[in-house]
């Protein structure tokens, strides 16, 4: 009965005002939006951020891990949901020359999760034995935090596209089934200052870029520029591949083809573990890595709250443009790809990513 909401009982709908309250917002944002399951009751939004900061926790709490990795041990050290179940998929390819989905599970049989394997798997990242050399780890550490040694592989996404994607992931990883809604997830995690931490582990990671021991690369890049990318990842790796190879490697690597072999990219052993953590049953659909629909750019600039959009693009320009003058993403991607021997600027196009919030 609000005065900023109406109400179509034809078809079902729910729209809102400005200055509708939140919890009206997320009712009707939440029924316009994807599913990753059937389940559509949205929780009050009291019990959504609980059940956010109860299931947050679960079994993937830290701990601390004394690692010291090899020279040859490749470290994946992304942000959430940038890229990383397809860097790890890259990097098995290249070293198993392009030989497709030969795993049952791709946490842990191909890589080791270095802040959560020992407690999930009882796999110490030390003495982690894997099915070909080298190695391959990830984390989500920042930089400061990342244990040093090995190969660095860092990959920076637009920030949100990776907050709605981490929407979608997180449903069905701490059995929410649908019932938070994306506008108050997405303040919750703001709240968190999510998007802020990664802005300031961003420049972190740009001073290193020349380190020998540092691979740099943009989701966007990856994108556009499928077979450059793991040309450039072969090389950081020492992997000497032919043309063949990389033909094959970005075949098995493809969105298309990594959604064929789903079930492996799943995480269905992370969400079940979760779950029982909890005490809750496990989820009805596990959409893990690799989404159905999901590997694209620009869901987060259609999907997300005006001003959860705005408030990502204020710190981008607080923590980077005031640092390095980059206006937005495509700036900092340009600069780089500049850098890049034998590399020429890209034809000038719009830009995206982070930018005015306007509906």
């Amino acid at each position: 009965q609000h005065e900023n909401v109406s109400k179509d009982t034809a078809v079902g709908k729910l729209s809102v005002g400005e200055k509708a309250p939140l919890h009206l917002k997320a009712v009707a944002m939440s029924a316009s939006l994807p599913r990753c399951t059937s389940i559509s009751v949205v929780w009050s939004v009291e019990r959504q951020v609980e059940e956010l900061r109860r299931r947050s926790k679960g079994a993937m709490s830290k701990e601390v891990i004394t690692f010291a990795p090899d020279p040859s041990d490749i470290i994946i050290a992304s942000p959430p949901k940038c890229g990383t179940t397809w860097l790890v998929h890259i990097c098995h390819q290249i070293r198993r020359r392009g030989a497709g989905s030969d795993f049952v599970e791709q946490i842990p049989d191909v890589a080791t999760w270095i802040e959560y394997s020992k407690k999930l798997f009882n796999i110490d990242p030390n003495t982690a034995v894997q099915s070909a050399a080298p190695r391959i780890f990830f984390t989500h550490l920042p930089y400061t935090d990342v244990p040093k040694g090995g190969k660095l592989i860092y990959c920076f996404r637009d920030q949100t596209d990776a907050l709605y994607s981490f929407y979608v992931f997180i449903n069905t990883m701490a059995v929410l089934n649908d019932r938070v809604s994306l506008p108050v997830f997405a303040d919750y995690f703001q709240k968190l200052q999510w998007t802020r931490k990664h802005f300031q582990d961003l420049l972190v990671w740009w001073e290193h870029r020349h380190d020998p021991s540092v691979l740099l690369l943009f989701y966007e890049d990856l994108k556009e520029n499928h077979a450059g990318c793991v040309r450039r990842i072969a090389l950081f790796m020492g992997s000497d591949c032919g043309e063949d190879v990389i033909a094959r490697v970005v075949h098995a690597t493809t969105h298309a083809e990594m959604v064929r072999h789903h079930s492996r990219f799943d995480m269905h052993s992370i969400a079940i573990a979760n779950a029982k953590a909890l005490g809750d049953e496990p989820p009805r659909e596990f959409c893990g890595g690799v989404r159905k629909n999901g590997g694209k750019s620009g869901d987060g600039a259609r999907l997300l709250p005006p001003e959860m959009r705005q408030g990502i693009l204020n710190e981008w320009r607080e923590i980077v443009t005031s640092r390095l003058g980059f206006r937005c993403l495509d700036d900092m991607r340009e600069a780089w790809r500049v850098e890049l021997p034998n590399s020429r600027p890209r034809a000038q196009s719009a830009k995206r990513g982070f930018t005015d919030a306007s509906p």
